[in-house]
């Protein structure tokens, strides 16, 4: 008797056992048939660049992957081929052919390369993957470190790429964070009736531009016009140097008073990367104190591109479900853009109040991007009339690269005109497409790695001078490195966004060891456009 309940309860087990593998079983195919198995799948190192792929992350939240090949139709403005289709909850809802409208889709996302024949607006709109594999070039060690820009100008367009003369729209790293960027050219003294500037996509990342307008407005000989940080404009004259500057290491004025690329630069901090340091400065010899403003020429170090760089990696292979997110939702595209900056801060203006006996607090400066220096202006209120006035300047360890400072006398604020480009060239032959892309609101110039572009202004009056402003208004998305994707980390990105202060401080120790070594790394793996076309990869 004992026997067969031994044998009814082995029976049992085993037909417990064969349920649960058979559980197990349909488990793992359920698994395996859902999106985010495929999405996996999609970004499998094997897979990467083997399986072309095409996702559309649509604006109702649903997606579409289509395998393999897909077409334009640019009459529809549709993509159609071959694949799945998923709701908002990711349920696989179709599969088979399917036609999506263009205007539908929030973001796409490919690690096949894109033709002529898909028509800007997709290419706009894309996430490009794995393809740094398929170049076989950049960024394979030290993925962090690796060099990225939004577009670059340069009046001469030989120079070297820490002569940059203008970087657009730093920030605009996705198509709902497009905005418009002034730089300041620094180039006054110009006399001759045409300009020419140079743009070139040095990084890989699809560069999307909507405007490259030129400003001018004219002055006469000792006048220049300056730019605050909130694009107001004001002709000034005078020049008073910096007599004396005090940091944390010591005395660095010899750094800080000529215009040189000679550049103060501070580490960061081992313990928190938003701890803030101060600069105090004294100008001895203002012969005029009326209407002063400071002058300050500026850019950031690699600790914005490390972080930004950090939060994709962290996305992995959700890069295009969180970006798409990002697409359709005001509040994250504002935790995105302010909470960290808010975190970093400005470069903080306090001017020395002798009759309060106080520091009172100016405004401040603030631009994304380590290329481009920025040469910028901020008015100065309640300044003792004397010839003695000094300044403090509170700013993040580690984040800001200063050139150069000194105060001007502000004459009265101006307009600068604004010019349209009346020609384009496109290595060296007149490109009338990207002329008329460039000119109309609702259409884009797509600039992708390797590109090169020389837009030519013809300016109000020869033989004037013309204090030159360069306007840029678009976005541009970053390429996911094969090594971003490994290292996914979605608790972490929450962290970045919710929490910036406890992100910044934990993170700390890990920057430290970017920071000695992605300096070098960062400019030696620029593009050369000179010797890369995107169509030859």
């Amino acid at each position: 008797m004992k026997n067969k309940k031994t044998h009814k309860w082995i029976l049992y087990l085993l037909i417990l056992g064969v349920v649960i593998l058979t559980m197990e079983t349909c488990k793992t195919h359920y698994f395996r048939s859902n999106y985010k198995d495929a999405n996996k799948l999609l970004h499998d190192n094997k897979n990467l660049l083997t399986k072309p792929f095409l996702k559309a992350h649509l604006k109702n939240g649903d997606v579409s992957i289509l395998r393999d090949t897909w077409k334009v139709d640019t009459r529809q403005n549709a993509v159609s081929g071959k694949g799945n289709h998923y709701d908002f909850n990711r349920k696989k809802v179709y599969e088979g052919k399917i036609s999506i409208p263009i205007d539908s889709v929030a973001i796409f996302e490919t690690n096949r390369s894109l033709e002529e024949t898909e028509n800007s607006r997709i290419t706009g709109l894309t996430i490009m993957a794995g393809l740094d594999v398929a170049m076989g070039v950049f960024c394979l060690l030290n993925p962090k470190a690796c060099f990225g820009s939004c577009p670059t100008f340069y009046i001469n367009k030989h120079d070297n790429l820490h002569y940059a003369d203008a970087e657009g729209f730093s920030s605009a790293v996705a198509p709902s964070l497009e905005y418009f960027d002034i730089d300041a050219l620094d180039n006054q003294a110009f006399n001759e009736p045409h300009f020419s500037i140079t743009m070139k996509n040095e990084a890989l990342e699809t560069h999307c531009l909507n405007h490259v307008n030129l400003m001018v407005y004219p002055v006469q000989e000792d006048e220049r016009v300056y730019q605050t940080p909130s694009n107001t404009f004001y002709l000034c004259e005078n020049n008073h140097p910096l007599s004396l500057a005090k940091g944390p290491e010591g005395t660095v004025t010899s750094l800080l008073v000529g215009k040189d690329i000679k550049e103060r630069i501070s580490l960061a901090d081992e313990n928190n990367m938003s701890s803030k340091e101060e600069i105090c400065l004294e100008f001895n010899n203002v012969k005029n104190s009326g209407d002063l403003g400071l002058l300050i020429s500026f850019r950031q170090t690699l600790m914005t591109t490390y972080i930004v760089y950090s939060a994709l990696g962290y996305m992995g292979n959700e890069v295009g479900d969180l970006i798409a997110k990002m697409e359709m939702n005001n509040r994250m595209q504002g935790k995105l853009t302010n909470g960290l900056k808010e975190e970093l801060g400005d470069i903080e203006v306090y001017v020395w109040n002798e009759s309060k006996n106080s520091w009172e607090f100016q405004d401040g400066f603030y631009e994304t991007g380590p290329i481009a220096l920025n040469d910028q202006m901020l008015p100065l209120k309640n300044v003792n009339s004397s010839s003695e006035v000094r300044i403090k300047l509170v700013l993040n360890k580690g984040l800001w690269r200063i050139d150069y400072l000194a105060l001007t006398n502000i004459k009265k604020e101006v307009k600068p005109i604004e010019i349209r480009t009346d020609k384009i060239l496109n290595e060296g032959k007149t490109d009338h497409e990207a002329l008329n892309q460039i000119n109309t609101s609702d259409q884009y110039l797509i600039s992708m790695p390797g590109s090169e572009y020389r837009f030519n202004f013809t300016l109000p009056k020869a033989n004037q001078k013309y204090e030159l402003f360069l306007y840029t208004k678009g976005y541009y998305l970053e390429w996911m490195r094969e090594n971003w994707i490994k290292n996914k980390n979605l608790l972490k990105l929450r962290q970045l966004v919710e929490n910036p202060a406890k992100y910044l401080r934990l993170e700390a120790k890990s920057y430290k060891i970017y920071e000695k070594t992605m300096e070098q790394e960062f400019w030696n793996t620029r593009i050369n456009t000179d010797k890369f076309e995107y169509d030859e990869k």
